[in-house]
C-alpha cells in the first residue's frame, strides 16, 4: 500500500528543477507523465541571462577588456555590458535546448526509440541546473579571484593554463558540474526515456565528445 501511495505522488506531482540537486531519480519519474516543460524552460532561459550578464560584467573588469575599450576610445557602461550579456546568455540558452533535444531525437531514432522531443527536451532543460549551477559559481569564483569570467575553477582547466589553446578547451570540458550533469541525464534517458544503460552510455558518450570538439574550438580561438 505504502508503494502505491509513493508511486501516486512521484505521477500526480511535477518535476522540481531544485530536486534534480538533491533527487534527480525522482523528478525523472515524474517527467513520464508529466507535461510540464516550458516553466522550467523559460525560468532556465532567465537564469541563464543573469548568469551571463554576471560573467559579461566580470569580463569587463579585466586588464584585457579595459585595454580593448581604451584602444577604441569607448566606454560603455556598466548596466549597458550587462545588459548585453543577459541577452546573450538568454539566447544561448535557448538555443542550447532546442538544439540538444533535436540531436537527442535524431540519436533515439537510431536505437528505434519513440520518445517524444517534448519529453526530449524536458530532460535536456531540467538537467541543466547542473550545468548552470556551475557556470554561476565559478563566475562567482572568477569574479572573487580577480578572473575573467571564463574560468572553470572546479575543472581541469586551470591546471593546464599555460598549454595551448586546443589541449586547453578540451581539458576545461573536464570539470566538476559539467560530469555531473551529463551522468544525471544518463539517469534521465534510462529512466524518462526508457533506454537501456548502454544506449544511454552511448548517447552520452557521443555528446560527451561533441562537447570535447566544442571545446577544441573554442581553444583556438582564444
Amino acid at each position: 500500500m505504502e508503494a502505491n501511495i509513493n508511486t501516486q505522488d512521484v505521477g500526480s506531482k511535477k518535476p522540481s528543477l531544485f530536486g534534480m540537486i538533491t533527487s534527480p531519480g525522482v523528478q525523472f519519474e515524474r517527467m513520464k507523465t508529466s507535461n510540464a516543460v516550458w516553466g522550467a524552460f523559460w525560468i532556465l532561459v532567465l537564469l541563464g541571462g543573469i548568469v551571463g550578464g554576471f560573467a559579461a560584467y566580470v569580463y569587463s573588469l579585466t586588464p584585457e577588456a579595459i585595454k580593448i575599450n581604451k584602444e577604441l576610445g569607448v566606454t560603455i557602461p556598466a548596466a549597458m555590458t550587462y545588459g548585453m550579456g543577459v541577452g546573450v546568455g538568454a539566447i544561448s540558452m535557448a538555443f542550447v535546448f532546442l538544439l540538444s533535444a533535436v540531436v537527442y531525437k535524431v540519436l533515439m531514432m537510431f536505437m528505434s526509440n519513440d520518445t517524444s522531443y517534448k519529453k526530449l527536451l524536458a530532460i535536456t532543460v531540467y538537467s541543466s541546473v547542473i550545468t548552470l549551477l556551475g557556470v554561476l559559481i565559478n563566475t562567482i569564483l572568477a569574479f572573487v579571484l580577480g578572473g575573467s569570467g571564463q574560468e572553470m575553477y572546479t575543472g581541469l582547466g586551470p591546471i593546464f593554463a599555460s598549454s595551448s589553446g586546443v589541449v586547453k578547451g578540451i581539458v576545461s570540458k573536464f570539470e566538476v558540474f559539467t560530469i555531473w550533469g551529463y551522468v544525471v541525464t544518463w539517469l534521465g534517458l534510462q529512466i524518462t526515456a526508457g533506454l537501456s544503460k548502454k544506449q544511454a552510455t552511448i548517447i552520452t558518450i557521443v555528446f560527451f565528445v561533441l562537447t570535447l570538439g566544442l571545446g577544441a574550438l573554442q581553444g583556438m580561438f582564444q
